[in-house]
């Protein structure tokens, strides 16, 4: 006899805690040491796990470090991808379309904000042809995820007659990114509701033509 519906959740409730354990240490370790300090021993000790289980969890360290990125950019190791949870269906039901501009940079400086400092343990650690695909596909994704934004934002009538969806998403995958995040809020000294208001600022003249 197979598990109970019950039993398979349990399950699955205590694999998620597992996996949330591992992810949490290698994210400390990543951000303390780099990529080619941490061990995947030591991330297992930070976690209070086998090493055995990290491998079975994550495979390799590569794929650990996406994980970490993963959970990163959506904020829990949940399998539920950043453009399936609940603020994306709340942006496409906003009815003023400054407001879902807002939204939708308000949204994205959070990511940012808890991003950032992983996709530049990432990017320091590029030179490694894995981490650099790593890095690649991150950047393939986030344009991908941000057409897909823009798209539902013309669909919904919140972008200006005239401003074609490839050049929406070319606007946002250029302002809206970890690079600009870094530059701005550690050369330069800003705090993210000072880069959120910028952005905020820009998109609503580039996407909507408003001057505010």
């Amino acid at each position: 006899m197979g598990p109970t519906g019950e039993q398979a959740d349990g399950r699955r409730r205590r694999s998620l805690r597992t996996r949330a354990r591992i992810v949490a240490a290698a994210t400390h370790l990543f951000l303390e040491r780099g990529y080619l300090g941490t061990t995947i021993e030591a991330v297992a000790e930070r976690a209070g796990v086998a090493t055995q289980t990290v491998y079975y969890v994550c495979k390799t360290k590569r794929s650990l470090l996406a994980a970490v990125l993963d959970s990163s950019i959506a904020g829990d190791v949940e399998p539920v991808a950043v453009l399936d949870r609940p603020w994306f269906d709340a942006l496409g039901d906003e009815a003023d379309s400054a407001s879902a501009v807002a939204h939708m940079v308000a949204v994205s400086v959070q990511i940012l904000a808890r991003a950032a400092p992983v996709y530049e343990v990432v990017r320091r650690a590029s030179a490694d042809p894995e981490v650099g695909a790593l890095l690649e596909e991150n950047r393939a994704r986030r344009r991908a995820d941000q057409r897909q934004l823009v798209e539902m934002l013309i669909e919904a009538g919140h972008v200006r007659p005239g401003l074609d969806a490839t050049r929406a998403a070319d606007v946002v995958y250029g302002l809206v990114n970890e690079e600009v995040f870094h530059m701005l809020t550690g050369d330069c000294g800003w705090d993210a509701a000072e880069l959120q208001r910028w952005l905020t600022t820009l998109l609503l003249r580039e996407l909507l033509g408003i001057d505010p």
